[in-house]
């Protein structure tokens, strides 16, 4: 009895210290509010910031006002600066550019929410309608972000002129214990609340040299882990947003005839390339690009192919709207591209060829 009275003692003082740690973890970081945002605006390291009925998001927006507007959607935890490489090469192709931080990630309101779809897909409909967007976008999806823009379009099919997808969530995504550990409550609450800082910027230690400026790419991600919320925002994430479970979603954006293309690395760890086989099934009008060796970093760690893949396919779109023509076989610029046969892929198609980063 009395071994039972201590391992009880035991297990309270435990729990006791849990509860503890969990809350000073949580206030050892300051809030990210108006003063800090304001302090860093001076020092240049923040774009603008605007107001939504779900927090405060970060967004750049750049390129003439009457230009078409393409939308760049980041992916689970590196937040919208992953897209810096591809502003220039797009606004100088004719294009406005709105890129932001989704909620819980880079300098945007880390909300007291279930992160689930319903969240971003809300997210991205206020901020174009907070920004006056009246006109159909281009949408460009990388990771989580392909889920994102598919889950956007499947929604909202009037607003989305095309669809880009990088390495799409959403069908499909790697997982291991740790992983499945994070996602058990308490245990994985009180993990995350510790050393979320720690588990994330060793990640992206791993993936920074393969950035064209690795200091600055580990600079910038780092930023965000300097705020509370951060890993809160991140495991509601991996616990109710649908990372492979998004196939209505791809289904119903894939009955419209609305152009998308598909960029994937055949190396992907985290995204399997595998799941381009359901994804050309669910969406028949999809182009793929794929690249034996290249894996889900591709988007900054190949940023001038990404580039030229987008601004090509953007191009194919502009001159179809300019002619009235109707979506099909790609022409011009996209039709020159090197593709890899695909067995899979319809005729006239070509293909390919600790927590991660997605």
């Amino acid at each position: 009895m009395a071994f039972v009275k201590g391992i009880a003692i035991l297990a309270a003082a435990v729990l006791l210290i849990m509860a503890m740690s969990y809350w000073a973890a949580g206030q050892a970081r300051p809030a990210l509010d108006a003063a800090v945002r304001a302090s860093l605006t001076a020092q240049g390291v923040a774009h603008d910031f605007i107001d939504l009925p779900g927090g405060t998001v970060h967004y750049r927006l750049e390129g003439r006002e009457d230009a078409p507007l393409v939308v760049l959607v980041h992916g689970f935890s590196t937040p919208s600066f992953v897209w810096n490489d591809h502003i220039a090469p797009l606004t100088d192709a004719g294009y406005r550019v709105l890129a932001y931080d989704n909620f819980g990630r880079g300098l945007s309101d880390r909300p007291a929410a279930v992160y689930d779809a319903d969240l971003f897909d809300r997210q991205l409909e206020e901020l174009l309608d907070a920004l006056g967007v009246n006109r159909r976008v281009d949408l460009v999806g990388y990771s989580m972000g392909g889920a994102i823009a598919t889950i956007f379009a499947a929604r909202y099919p009037e607003r989305v002129r095309s669809l880009m997808l990088i390495a799409p969530a959403g069908l499909g995504v790697e997982t291991n214990r740790n992983v499945e550990l994070l996602r058990r409550p308490v245990i994985g609450d009180w993990i995350m609340r510790l050393f979320d800082a720690r588990l994330f910027y060793n990640a992206a230690a791993k993936e920074a040299p393969s950035a064209p400026n690795p200091g600055a790419f580990l600079a910038n991600f780092s930023r965000q882990l300097d705020y509370r919320g951060y890993g809160d925002a991140l495991l509601s994430t991996m616990r109710h947003y649908p990372m492979g479970s998004a196939h209505q979603a791809f289904a119903t954006a894939g009955r419209s005839p609305r152009p998308v293309l598909v960029i994937w690395g055949e190396a992907d760890e985290v995204v399997p390339f595998a799941h381009a086989t359901q994804l050309l099934e669910l969406m028949p009008q999809a182009q793929l690009r794929s690249y034996p060796g290249m894996g889900h970093n591709i988007t900054f760690a190949e940023a001038p192919l990404v580039s030229r893949l987008l601004t090509d396919f953007l191009a194919v779109q502009s001159a179809r709207a300019t002619s009235g023509g109707a979506a099909g076989k790609p022409r011009g610029p996209l039709a020159r591209m090197e593709a890899r046969e695909c067995a899979s892929c319809g005729p006239g198609e070509a293909e390919p060829g600790e927590p991660t980063l997605p």
